[in-house]
């Protein structure tokens, strides 16, 4: 972990206990500023949407009064009482027509009908007479003696958007005899939410009861656009459709508005004013911007306060770290020099050492290898003695096989013999048969059956003597066979006698073999020695080095100690490990195990000095102390 100075935890301490009152305090001033101007944004819109709903709701009864007065017109109550008098109709058509006419553009057409909802006239005179609008709803509830408005619609005659106006016709008898109708354009509408704006970004609209606009700036998306099929506008549209007058926030297109909306009475209608999150909320970003310049700046302030507070603690306080510094390297310098010397005799012990290691680890090999050349030599000398056995053995077993190769030539000789005979008897039969048949051949018709006999008789004796002489062919070939095998026999014999004669050279190389392990055991015995004399002078060495590093022990544990105290100073001043001086040329790194040095009078262990020289021989760091071991506590009342 990296220290700081003393000067940096001043500074540092004294910048968060100025910057953390201002953060919470600027933190709280952007937000109430931010709540603040968010209420303000949400009031300031549901204000505008009740003023644009009271316009609409002004404008829708204003013209309902205006339809139910046309309605009481005793001109147009005797029109509809007498739908025949063609000079009350015209009368009425022509009236109808000059109040459009005075009205301006606002009105498409003013008509009259029966209660059976076909029109009687209007202020286009007969050209819809008999048009039937019974089905119309407006026209419905009017004959029903209620006053009321149609839906939002685009008319196909002149393509405007208009709204329809019924109100009922009363009879001097108060019956409902007719309707007065009229259609308006509702541009006046529209042309008065584009023109309500709120900001750069804030506008108004207004929807029907299904939520579809009537009103907007775009005039392109009215009776176009359905809000509660438009992507976020869900929960504004539910509110504004169940009557509500409230603000809500929402998200269109990815940007974030806030909406505020009020019903218009007697229409089923809702107007809205949205405006941009973004823009309501500007002077938020400016407030936090100033917050953030103020809070850097009294920041910037606090530094320059406590730099200069924590320049005036830390500089006396180094002056008197580095006269420490300066005490600690003088008394370092001297140990130094005492400890050079030691090391110099502890590198002629590790060389030594060295040496040492080397001697013993060649005799441990050399005695491994005795021993394995020993075991060798008893594993040879037991293979030859059972190959000698096996020999032995293979070697009787081959005499018995020559005794039957000749008992089975002699067998064949006999049966050789008898083979001839049989065939020289067959010989005989066959001359005896012809001479038969010859006497048969002379006794005429008298001999013919002995004849027959003679015939099969020779016949016989020439396959007995074919026989004789396969067979006789047959044993000489096994024979000669057996001559071979008999041969083959001797031949390895032979070979067996060889094998015989190579373990017994093999038992005189093995003979060889444990002359050489003893002559090798000598040597053995003569390293041993050697190394003996060289561990004499190892212990020696040690000695002397033991009692050379005993005149630097207490001045180095003062170092030590001293270095420190003014390391550990240092880092509380400037942060730094390395303010103190290191009282010794040689520093063990933190991977290596310092042994723990002994108290004054007992001389270290040669297991401990016999580990430090080997250090150094491998080219590690060894401290003086590892040789030759300090005190701990030698120089505490320095």
């Amino acid at each position: 972990m990296k220290h700081r100075s003393l000067r940096f935890k001043m500074m540092v301490g004294g910048a968060l206990i100025a910057l953390l009152p201002l953060m919470v305090v600027g933190t709280f001033s952007v937000l109430k500023a931010r709540w603040a101007l968010e209420d303000a944004a949400k009031l300031q819109s549901m204000e505008i949407s009740k003023g644009l709903a009271h316009m609409a709701s002004l404008a829708v009864q204003e013209e309902l009064k205006i339809v139910a007065q046309t309605a009481q017109r005793d001109v147009v109550i005797n029109a509809v009482a007498q739908p025949t008098d063609d000079a009350l109709v015209a009368k009425v058509s022509e009236e109808l027509k000059a109040f459009v006419q005075r009205s301006g553009n606002d009105y498409e057409i003013v008509f009259i009908t029966g209660t059976d909802g076909k029109v009687i006239t209007g202020s286009r005179g007969l050209a819809n007479k008999g048009l039937d609008l019974s089905d119309r709803d407006y026209i419905k509830e009017a004959i029903a003696g209620k006053a009321n408005i149609g839906p939002v619609v685009r008319s196909k005659a002149t393509g405007n958007v208009v709204l329809t106006f019924a109100a009922p016709v009363y009879s001097a008898s108060n019956q409902v005899i007719g309707v007065v109708g009229s259609t308006m354009s509702i541009g006046f509408l529209a042309d008065k939410v584009a023109s309500t704006k709120l900001g750069q970004t804030g506008y108004g609209y207004i929807i029907n009861n299904k939520g579809v606009l009537i009103a907007h700036p775009k005039k392109e998306l009215i009776l176009e656009v359905d809000i509660s099929k438009e992507e976020g506008m869900k929960a504004v549209y539910q509110r504004m459709i169940k009557g509500e007058t409230g603000s809500q926030d929402y998200v269109f297109k990815g940007t974030s508005k806030m909406a505020g909306f009020t019903p218009v009475p007697l229409t089923g209608w809702s107007v809205c004013v949205t405006q941009d999150y973004n823009e309501f909320l500007a002077p938020v970003h400016r407030i936090t911007l100033f917050v953030v310049i103020l809070d850097f700046i009294f920041l910037i302030l606090a530094l320059v306060c406590v730099y200069f507070f924590a320049r005036g603690i830390a500089l006396p306080i180094g002056q008197i770290a580095n006269d420490l510094n300066d005490a600690s390297g003088q008394v370092a310098a001297a140990s130094s020099q005492v400890a050079s010397a030691s090391q110099s005799l502890a590198e002629g012990a590790s060389e030594q050492a060295s040496a040492l290691e080397e001697t013993s680890s060649s005799l441990e090999e050399m005695s491994s290898m005795t021993k394995q050349n020993a075991d060798n030599a008893a594993q040879a000398k037991a293979l030859t003695i059972e190959a000698k056995h096996i020999v032995d053995k293979v070697g009787d077993q081959m005499h018995r096989m020559v005794t039957a190769i000749q008992e089975v030539t002699k067998s064949s000789e006999e049966t050789g013999k008898i083979i001839k005979t049989i065939d020289e008897i067959a010989f005989q039969t066959n001359l005896l048969a012809l001479n038969a048949a010859v006497e048969a051949a002379r006794a005429g018709e008298a001999g013919a059956g002995f004849a027959v006999v003679a015939d099969e008789v020779r016949n016989l004796a020439m396959r007995s003597a074919e026989a004789a002489k396969s067979t006789s062919a047959l044993i000489e070939k096994t024979i000669v066979t057996v001559k071979n095998s008999r041969d083959l026999t001797e031949q390895t014999q032979e070979g067996f006698k060889e094998n015989v004669e190579i373990s017994i050279k093999i038992g005189q190389l093995i003979d060889e073999i444990a002359a050489a392990s003893s002559e090798q055991a000598q040597g053995i015995g003569q390293i041993g020695k050697a190394v003996a004399e060289m561990d004499k002078v190892v212990q020696g060495t040690a000695a002397s080095a033991e009692e050379s590093a005993s005149a630097s022990e207490e001045m180095n544990a003062q170092a030590v100690q001293m270095n420190s105290y003014v390391e550990k100073l240092g880092m509380i001043i400037d942060g730094s490990r390395s303010t103190g001086i290191n009282p010794v040329s040689h520093k063990p790194s933190d991977s290596e195990e310092t042994p723990a040095a002994p108290k004054p009078g007992k001389p270290a262990t040669r297991k401990k000095l016999i580990s430090a020289v080997r250090n150094v021989s491998k080219g590690k760091a060894v401290r003086p102390e590892d040789v030759i071991p300090f005190e701990k506590d030698g120089f505490k009342d320095f």
